[in-house]
C-alpha cells in the first residue's frame, strides 16, 4: 500500500515536470543569417526601427526583413524578433535575423508569419560567431502587424 502511495506521488511529480517542460518549450527560436536576394517588388509600406547601430524595416507583403549595418564598428547587426498570439499575448516564435556583410550592406530575410498576430522587432549588434546580442546596443521594439 505505502509502495503504491510512492508510485503514485512520484508519477503525479513526473506528469507535473512533464507539463512544466513542455510549456516552456512552447516557443520556437530560430537563428539565421540573412543574404542579399532582396524582394522583387518596390514596398509599398514599411514599418522601421533605427538607432546608432543600423536599421531593420518589415515588409508585411511577403514577411520580409531589410536589415542594413550603419556601424563601422566590427560588430554584425541584427534583427531580434517574436511573434505573439494576439488572444493570449503569447511568444509563440522568436528568433534572429543576422547580416554579416559588414557596413552599409543591406540584406534581406523571408519568413513566413501567421496573418493577423502581432509582431515585435528591433534592432542590435552583436557577434555573429558566438551568435551573441550585445543588448545595450539594442533599439525600442517595434510592434507591428504581420
Amino acid at each position: 500500500m505505502r509502495i503504491a502511495r510512492i508510485a503514485t506521488v512520484l508519477g503525479g511529480m513526473a506528469a507535473a515536470t512533464m507539463l512544466t517542460i513542455g510549456n516552456a518549450s512552447a516557443v520556437i527560436f530560430s537563428v539565421e543569417e540573412a543574404d542579399d536576394a532582396p524582394w522583387s517588388t518596390s514596398p509599398t509600406s514599411l514599418s522601421c526601427v533605427n538607432n546608432s547601430v543600423g536599421k531593420a524595416c518589415f515588409r508585411k507583403d511577403g514577411d520580409w526583413f531589410e536589415i542594413v549595418d550603419e556601424k563601422k564598428d566590427g560588430h554584425a547587426t541584427l534583427v531580434a524578433w517574436r511573434s505573439i498570439y494576439p488572444e493570449s499575448q503569447a511568444t509563440i516564435r522568436q528568433g534572429t535575423i543576422w547580416n554579416t556583410a559588414g557596413y552599409q550592406k543591406y540584406r534581406y530575410k523571408n519568413k513566413d508569419f501567421k496573418a493577423g498576430w502581432i509582431l515585435e522587432f528591433r534592432v542590435c549588434a552583436g557577434e555573429w560567431g558566438n551568435k551573441h546580442v550585445i543588448d545595450s546596443t539594442c533599439s525600442r521594439w517595434k510592434t507591428t502587424k504581420s
